[in-house]
């Protein structure tokens, strides 16, 4: 008997991973937040350090600076570490955490 998941099971995980140290606020259900500092950030997903058990499995919103609450499907936790998946993709040119600000105007001579 194999011990690998069904294919199909599992999305790949092959967006790139954008180093980040910011806090924000995950919630578990609507009127339940704790505060996380994420640690990573794709496209896909993030990585936070998390000191509330979540549920594997379970769906939360993750408030991320220039998109708003976004949904996610926590995969996976460990420690004080977890994993979340968004349902839907989000732009990294939009996320605050990651944007390359914008140069001031250059003053005419």
């Amino acid at each position: 008997m194999s011990s690998e998941p069904p294919a199909g099971t599992y999305k790949s995980r092959n967006a790139p991973r954008t180093r980040v140290s910011a806090r924000a606020q995950l919630r578990q259900q609507s009127w339940y937040a704790v505060e996380v500092r994420v640690c990573d950030l794709s496209s896909s997903g993030f990585m936070a350090e998390c000191p509330q058990a979540v549920r594997i499995g379970g769906y939360v919103s993750l408030d991320v600076p220039g998109i708003g609450p976004v949904n996610a499907q926590v995969r996976w936790q460990l420690g004080g570490r977890m994993g979340g998946q968004f349902l839907d993709p989000i732009s990294l040119a939009r996320c605050e955490w990651v944007a390359v600000p914008a140069a001031p105007p250059r003053e005419a001579a």
